[in-house]
């Protein structure tokens, strides 16, 4: 069966004057990562990456690590597991280590996230506390900033202003809004709205003896789908892109729209009755891992696990059922700027190979120009924005390994660009 995989569509926004090295190589053929032998080499991964184990079971997840790099070439991990921040050096050698978990303004009191920088000076954390910690680039802390609401993403702006894809729960409807909060004053804006129901029809959900809730959504279905993805423009401005319609809209810091464009990036996928019966296939199997595991499971994780099953089972078939499944694939899964100001914008497609990628290029109005690949061997490539990032004309990656039996199978990874 193919898989869902992802195009990408790279749109030059003219926002800056700058060499178009990258496009070039976009339009002559397939583009190559290569990995970067000389990247990391005195690092221990299996020293460094020590809680690479840690399960989402146990609460923890010790292979969900997000990275940002500061102008001078350095990278910020974020350890979820660990309430950590490492740093590494433009070669990626680590340096080291900070921030703990603790009650404390200066502390990490849920898994943070690093998610930008702002102003070249300051390293932007999140967490779903609504906490943010920001740090100096020696990751001395700063200032704590509360929020009201539970942050889904960020954008970092210029003017000490960043934009917050805000989430809060109302008594019959969930809100979800896009805002631009100044790092100095506290000021927000509200640029965004949108309201929706509460239901949680497109997901599998089970409650414990213990009070705990457990939600499975299904393919696609999530609302992080749908949601307005935002970005840093390379000018400091804010980029929403929606991922259903392929609209872009730019704001200027004071939330201000600029420019409007809309994507022509092709016809909108369906999932499949195949696809839905493999999707099922795997449920059935991650139910036959957690009787594995009851087993020889006792007291009252045997307890949870029992209830879980049982309502878990009662509710799989939605798995073939399409009337669970959106009815349309987003024409935009992900998006983001190059280092020479193009805009790549991602979109499903179906490949044989999930490793190749389609390149469609778009003027500043939104006109195919060209088309592309990427491809490379070793890993099983992830292009999120926190986890793909170009630098200098290369990628800066934290990215995971095909080799099923590696010890340490995420890395910290530089491609280089190849025709």
């Amino acid at each position: 069966m193919k898989k869902l995989a992802l195009s990408i569509v790279m749109l030059f926004c003219g926002l800056m004057a700058n060499s178009q090295n990258l496009s070039d190589i976009y339009q002559k053929g397939p583009v190559i990562l290569r990995e970067d032998a000389g990247f990391g080499t005195q690092n221990d991964w299996e020293k460094l990456f020590y809680d690479i184990n840690a399960s989402w079971e146990q609460g923890e997840d010790g292979k969900n690590k997000a990275i940002v790099v500061a102008p001078d070439g350095s990278i910020f991990m974020s350890h979820r597991s660990r309430h950590s921040i490492s740093v590494f050096d433009r070669n990626g050698n680590f340096v080291k280590e900070f921030g703990k978990k603790g009650g404390r303004e200066s502390d990490f009191v849920y898994m943070p996230y690093v998610v930008g920088i702002l102003g070249d000076k300051y390293l932007a954390t999140s967490a779903v506390d609504g906490r943010m910690l920001f740090f100096d680039l020696n990751g001395k802390w700063v200032k704590t900033i509360k929020l009201d609401y539970m942050p889904l993403d960020n954008a970092m702006l210029r003017s000490n202003k960043f934009a917050i894809l805000g989430h809060t729960s109302w008594k019959s409807k969930i809100r979800r809004f896009v805002a631009i909060k100044d790092f100095n004053t506290g000021s927000e804006k509200i640029i965004w709205d949108h309201f929706e129901g509460m239901e949680m029809k497109n997901s599998i959900q089970t409650k414990t003896p213990s009070g705990g809730i457990n939600t499975w959504s299904l393919p696609f279905s999530h609302p992080s789908y749908t949601q307005p993805k935002l970005l840093s423009t390379p000018d400091g401005n804010l980029a929403l892109v929606f991922p259903e319609t392929g609209e872009i809209k730019v704001y200027s810091p004071e939330g201000k729209l600029l420019k409007a464009i809309v994507l022509a990036t092709g016809e909108r996928l369906t999932i499949t009755q195949k696809e839905r019966e493999a999707y099922y296939d795997k449920a059935q199997e991650y139910v036959k891992k957690m009787e594995k595991e009851l087993a020889t499971a006792k007291g009252t994780k045997r307890e949870n696990l029992e209830q879980t099953i049982s309502q878990f089972k009662q509710q799989v078939e939605k798995y073939l059922d399409p009337a669970y499944y959106p009815e349309k694939l987003p024409s935009v899964s992900q998006a983001m700027f190059d280092s020479d100001n193009n805009l790549l914008v991602f979109a499903f497609t179906k490949e044989s190979n999930a490793n190749e990628f389609a390149f469609y290029s778009y003027d500043n109005l939104g006109n195919k120009i060209g088309q592309s690949t990427f491809k490379t061997d070793n890993y099983d490539l992830n292009f999120s924005d926190s986890k793909f990032i170009f630098y200098k004309g290369d990628v800066i990656g934290v990215q995971t390994l095909k080799d099923e039996n590696s010890k340490i199978p995420v890395r910290l990874v530089r491609f280089r660009l190849d025709e």
